[in-house]
């Protein structure tokens, strides 16, 4: 037996929604410039290099003291 009042959507007709739903929001989004773009992405970088830096340092250090104390 089937429930009353249950209507069965199709799946293209919820793709179909889901995708309207999805432009909806995306036009509520607040790009950033193309200026503030490359700001951003010259810090991720920047800040990225860093820590590499630190962390090839640090095994640098480590290396050496187990060296040392294999010796």
């Amino acid at each position: 037996m089937e429930a009353k009042g249950k209507t069965t959507v199709s799946t293209t007709d919820r793709s179909r929604r889901y995708l309207r739903e999805v432009r909806s929001e995306l036009k509520k989004v607040v790009w950033p410039t193309p200026r503030q773009t490359l700001s951003y992405t010259g810090f991720v970088v920047s800040f990225s290099l860093l820590v590499a830096l630190i962390i090839m340092g640090l095994d640098a250090l480590f290396n050496l003291g187990l060296d040392h104390f294999v010796r």
